[in-house]
């Protein structure tokens, strides 16, 4: 339905989509103003100039509770207890230095979490609260231009392989140059192997985020490639044996490529998207239907002048920029955009300024922030302008996202990170962000904790804590299904989501509602090869584990 917004300077009339989605809109913001949940910023006992371009959740130590690692380099073991943040800097003691993309995940199937760089350096948790590089002897040498990562199961060995999106290079000055993603398969956490150019990933681009998941159900874990830089977002479908196929278009993915949508007559020539900016993107099941949709945060230049005539002074990504999306799969694999049906707007062309109209999303941290049972999704936005605002989209019953960011205590500007957990084990889950308080203020890491609903309601919680048995094979791309009052809630366990493969807890955590203390809880896991595990029956409240075996 975006052919109905005028991108040269107006908006059509309103149609009866948009009626419906402002219908939509105005019922659930009703029910929302009484029910937002309200975030306070606390220290934590974290440094105050502490900066963050990327935050990541993990449990190092392996105590159920969890540890913040940021920029790839820094450490804080979480001491938090009920009612309480706490955090103590173990970079030094645990032994990891420099900075990074990262990535958290067990590559050796011991049961400890190590984490791996894009510089290059490969942490191998010792189970003793300390970290060895052990880069050199594995083989690990990514690309220098190595952006962001994502850890799964490639050919089913039982061993978590690395997928590496890369970064550009204006070595001339003048124009970029893009490279092709990397493929390291692990063999048995003995090596990696660099396989990229044999499993055919060889399409060169700006990678902004890689997400793993068995997209069509066939028991082989694809790859989902977000591009900036006007280029189109990839699917790499898996054929087995560690072989791809491109697939983003056909399964409806990839972007818009329309550059003949509009006819400037000021500037005689059309216009339209030529595909766009892909910045953050991450898996939600958005309506309860048990399939796992794609989130695609996009930055979108809008700008073309106060009315979109002046021919001296506008920026020509306005007319070639894709907006971001929110792509519902059908089940099969192939997607469509509701961001219109789920009464997500868009902003029309024009502004007073270069970024005033400017869409500036710059990654997507998924999680049920108001307990609801219906997964919401935290947008950070970039650039130090006013304007540039964090959203928290929550999730109305499936039927549609309303931004209550202000509501809820939670707009920052100018920043990529974002990453929830629950990180005093409260039942409510906290907020990981950084970037400006408003313009021109300093930038530093903010730590939002969640106070639960500003009027006070109660609402139920579990939890379930996925992992694989030392020596077992990998359980990322595991999908948790949660059954309880009615709902089917849905969650892949998984390492790598929004921008520069940020990453949420570890321990999955679903919203119940306002279902009694007694009542029976169904889990499921489908684990990556296929296979199912029902759990015996839980109660809210609880943290249930799920081991494979």
């Amino acid at each position: 339905m975006k052919e109905m917004r005028n991108r040269l300077g107006g908006v059509r009339p309103a149609s009866h989509v948009w009626s419906l989605a402002a219908v939509l809109l105005a019922v659930w913001g009703t029910l929302a103003s009484a029910q937002t949940p309200r975030f306070e910023a606390v220290s934590a006992g974290l440094p105050v100039d502490l900066r963050a371009s990327y935050v990541h959740w993990l449990d190092y130590n392996g105590d159920g509770r969890p540890d913040l690692l940021v920029n790839g380099g820094r450490l804080f073991r979480n001491d938090s207890a009920p009612g309480e943040c706490r955090f103590t800097e173990v970079t030094d003691e645990a032994g990891l230095s420099g900075s990074g993309g990262a990535l958290c995940y067990d590559f050796d199937n011991d049961g400890w979490t190590d984490i791996v760089t894009t510089k290059g350096k490969v942490w191998r948790n010792s189970g003793d609260g300390k970290f060895v590089d052990v880069a050199a002897e594995l083989g690990f040498t990514p690309h220098a231009k190595a952006m962001t990562l994502a850890a799964g199961d490639l050919d089913g060995d039982g061993f978590a392989d690395l997928f590496i999106g890369m970064s550009e290079d204006w070595n001339d000055g003048k124009s970029p140059e893009y490279y092709p993603a990397q493929l390291w398969h692990n063999e048995g956490g003995k090596r990696f192997v660099e396989r990229g150019a044999e499993a055919g990933i060889d399409r060169k681009s700006y990678a902004r985020s890689v997400l793993i998941h068995d997209v069509d159900g066939d028991g082989k874990q694809d790859v989902f490639v977000g591009n900036y830089r006007l280029q189109a977002n990839f699917l790499w479908l898996n054929r087995g044996g560690l072989r791809f196929r491109e697939e983003a278009k056909k399964r409806g993915v990839a972007g818009n490529k329309e550059p003949e949508r509009y006819f400037s007559k000021v500037h005689n020539r059309h216009y339209g998207p030529r595909y766009g900016h892909s910045i953050g993107s991450c898996w939600l099941d958005i309506d309860q239907d048990g399939f796992l949709d794609l989130f695609v945060a996009n930055l979108v230049h809008k700008y073309v002048g106060p009315s979109g005539r002046d021919m001296s002074s506008y920026d020509i990504r306005g007319y070639v920029c894709d907006d971001s999306a929110i792509y519902r799969n059908d089940g099969s694999g192939v997607f469509t955009d509701w961001r219109e049906r789920l009464g997500v707007a868009y902003k029309p062309i024009g502004g007073r300024g270069v970024f005033v109209g400017d869409e500036l999303w710059a990654g997507a941290a998924a999680g049920d922030a108001d307990n609801d049972g219906w997964t919401d999704v935290y947008v950070p936005q970039v650039y130090n302008l006013p304007y540039a605002k964090a959203l928290l989209l929550l999730n109305r019953g499936g039927k549609a996202f309303s931004d209550q960011a202000a509501a809820a205590g939670i707009e920052r500007i100018d920043t990529y990170a974002g990453a929830w957990a629950d990180v005093d084990g409260d039942g409510w889950l906290d907020l990981a962000t950084a970037g400006r308080p408003k313009k021109d203020a300093p930038a530093a890491f903010c730590l939002y904790r969640n106070q639960g609903l500003d009027n006070g309601q109660q609402r139920a919680w579990i939890k379930v804590a996925v992992h694989a048995g030392a020596g077992q094979a990998t359980a990322l791309g595991a999908i948790v299904k949660v059954k309880a009052a009615g709902m089917t809630q849905t969650q892949i366990f998984a390492a790598g989501t929004s921008t520069y493969s940020q990453q949420n807890d570890p321990v999955l955590h679903f919203g119940l509602g306002e279902i009694a203390a007694d009542a029976e809880v169904i889990i499921t896991v489908r684990w990556p090869e296929g296979r199912e595990t029902t759990l015996p029956p839980a109660r809210p409240g609880q943290v249930v584990k799920a081991t494979r075996f």
